[in-house]
């Protein structure tokens, strides 16, 4: 992420059930915790030098005096570590039991997507940012729409996505093209898309802050920009662990969008992800 500590109520949500998980294992002091989880989510950084999760200091306190409070933990006065209690246990376990269902999300996530484009002019210009092998671009190609799809295929996973995506496009068909590209260097116009849509990787981009400036100024005047990736916060986290936190948050989403320039911003939880939907002004 573009900040150097996450907070909010989405991780304070992730918090209140991973801290009764550390101190099942072992006491800890708040340093102790918050020093454990940006040791287990160090793999992030393989994406972004800034994906580690590193929780503030002050969601900490709250999450520990909420915890307290419910009788779930307690500090030893000398150690100044903090132990889970009986209750505790039985809290975490139920949180488990709750949250134990298969994710649908990322298909449920991308037809609602594809839902709130088919209303509009099937000749609108649209970029599938991160398109992979063209999942996106092909339906909205299928639904009329002029599409161009780019990938900077920065990871192992995704270096040879394009090159799949053009060869599926010459045996479908459709006005659809791809390109390998980085979306902050891309080679078209400012206000050349009527819409950007971008499916599981905003939360792979090097430098999220300056993919969404280069997002607000590709973007036609009214134009929109809608993306669908992981749910921050206890859900995520469980269906995918701390690659989760590499997403952005939904009150994150609020405040960056806002910040760069975007107004009515709508966000739709279907299950362990997020769909978030903004506009550029007229």
């Amino acid at each position: 992420m573009m900040r150097r500590t996450r907070s909010g109520p989405s991780i304070r949500e992730f918090l209140n059930y991973y801290v009764l998980v550390l101190l099942a294992e072992q006491p800890h002091t708040k340093r102790e915790l918050i020093q454990e989880i940006r040791d287990r989510s160090a793999d992030n950084r393989v994406y972004r030098s800034t994906g580690a999760l590193w929780v503030a200091s002050a969601d900490m306190d709250k999450v520990l005096a909420n915890l307290r409070q419910r009788g779930l933990i307690e500090c030893d006065s000398a150690s100044g570590k903090w132990q889970i209690s009986w209750h505790g246990r039985r809290a975490r376990s139920k949180i488990e039991r709750q949250n134990q269902s298969e994710s649908g999300g990322k298909e449920r996530a991308a037809e609602k997507m594809l839902s709130l484009l088919t209303s509009v002019p099937s000749n609108a210009y649209v970029l599938d940012a991160g398109t992979g092998e063209g999942f996106l671009a092909f339906r909205l190609a299928e639904y009329g729409f002029q599409v161009l799809g780019i990938d900077s295929g920065s990871f192992d996973y995704s270096k040879d996505s394009i090159q799949q995506a053009r060869q599926q496009a010459r045996t479908q068909g459709g006005n659809v093209e791809f390109r390998q590209a980085d979306i902050r260097r891309l080679a078209e116009p400012d206000n050349s898309f009527d819409y950007i849509v971008s499916s599981q990787a905003i939360h792979c981009m090097e430098d999220q802050l300056e993919c969404l400036k280069a997002i607000y100024k590709l973007l036609q005047p009214g134009g929109r920009f809608l993306c669908v990736d992981f749910l921050v916060g206890l859900r995520g986290f469980l269906a995918h662990g701390w690659h989760c936190f590499l997403a952005i948050s939904r009150e994150e989403w609020v405040e960056l969008l806002l910040e760069n320039g975007f107004y009515n911003v709508r966000m739709y939880e279907i299950d362990d992800y997020l769909l978030t939907e903004a506009q550029k002004p007229a």
